[in-house]
């Protein structure tokens, strides 16, 4: 491989490294997200034994959406990192296709669209995790109103 030959490869392999680098930003959020949701089931989970029926209900109902949005933020947080995966391998691809010089360009855009496909699916599953957090908390606040 000549010097020009490499540099145009390592220009096609920027773009994979910002997909990498924004993913390990999703990633970060989603590990976050999964972990105040255990902290929150936990918390839940010990003030449910000294409740009353009526709030029993509520916190199960919570308990319920945090054990769905677990399942979401693992499925995302499995996504994303199969996303990151896949970009690894494109990367590693360009180099070894280009060295070898062999043109197999169809290769290359079937990883990258899986990349994607997982990318879009961990965005999909993200958002999902949101809605239903908001409907844990309109729950709480519910509750907390019927109360008064």
């Amino acid at each position: 491989m000549t010097l020009t030959e490499v540099s145009t490869v390592l220009q096609l392999s920027v773009s994979p490294t910002i997909i990498i680098s924004a993913c390990g930003l999703l990633l970060m959020s989603m590990t976050n997200r999964l972990g105040r949701a255990i902290d929150r089931s936990r918390v839940l989970a010990r003030e449910r034994s000294g409740a009353s029926s009526a709030f029993k209900e509520s916190i199960d109902r919570q308990l319920s959406i945090i054990r769905s949005r677990c399942r979401l933020m693992r499925a995302g947080i499995l996504s994303v990192s199969l996303c990151i995966f896949l970009t690894v391998i494109l990367v590693v691809l360009l180099f070894l296709l280009a060295a070898a010089k062999f043109d197999a360009a169809w290769v290359i855009a079937g990883v990258f669209i899986a990349s994607m496909g997982c990318l879009l699916a961990a965005v999909v599953y993200f958002i999902r995790d949101i809605f239903l957090s908001l409907v844990a908390v309109e729950t709480e606040i519910t509750h907390c109103l019927n109360d008064e």
